[in-house]
């Protein structure tokens, strides 16, 4: 199914952008955003996601495949948020064209040759991380909104359930990850 290969193909890329994010150098400075004007933060399961660090929280925009992605993360790189915005009109030029709105997970945008919107959320395990992705045959919740865009600064909210996914490829059901109370206001890179 060519949704599948696509899907599977852009949470590859994606967590690709997410390696590249957890190999930059530390200067040494602990740049953590202060909890109370944090300009990425989430609640996981009902527990906040550790204070986002400015060196790992970043929007970055793709303009070879004009996708938008936001990534949290805090100074330890032991958890981490990513979002996915992708279209597929040429309605999308720049980052700037990533317009207000909701922006859900529905697979039917993908049908519809729209956007795809995604997230996952990674937590390092001692050895590894483990991955809970959106997965449309698994969780059907989740959203990114878009509040104001200019280009270079945007900012937004989220919350999306996400699915465990086993070394095998595989999902299993019974590992949920309810991400909730998401807001971002940051520089597009």
């Amino acid at each position: 199914m060519k949704y599948n290969y696509l899907k599977a193909c852009l949470i590859s890329f994606g967590f690709f952008i997410f390696l590249g994010a957890c190999t930059k150098s530390n200067s040494g400075t602990s740049n953590n955003i202060n909890a109370e004007t944090s300009p990425f933060s989430a609640k996981i399961d009902n527990q906040a996601f550790p204070k986002a660090a400015l060196e790992y929280t970043m929007v970055k925009y793709i303009s070879s495949t004009k996708m938008l992605q936001v990534v949290g993360q805090p100074a330890d790189r032991k958890e981490t948020i990513i979002l996915t915005l992708m279209p597929f009109s040429g309605k999308v030029l720049t980052a700037a064209d990533w317009k207000p709105g909701t922006y859900d997970f529905d697979p039917v945008h993908v049908s519809n040759k729209e956007y795809l919107a995604s997230a996952e959320y990674n937590k390092w395990n001692g050895n590894g991380y483990d991955q809970w992705f959106t997965s449309w045959d698994h969780v059907k919740n989740g959203k990114i909104i878009i509040e104001s865009n200019t280009g270079t600064k945007i900012k937004g909210s989220f919350y999306f359930d996400a699915v465990l996914k086993k070394s095998d490829g595989t999902f299993n059901a019974t590992s949920i990850r309810k991400i909730t109370d998401g807001v971002f206001e940051l520089d597009i890179k």
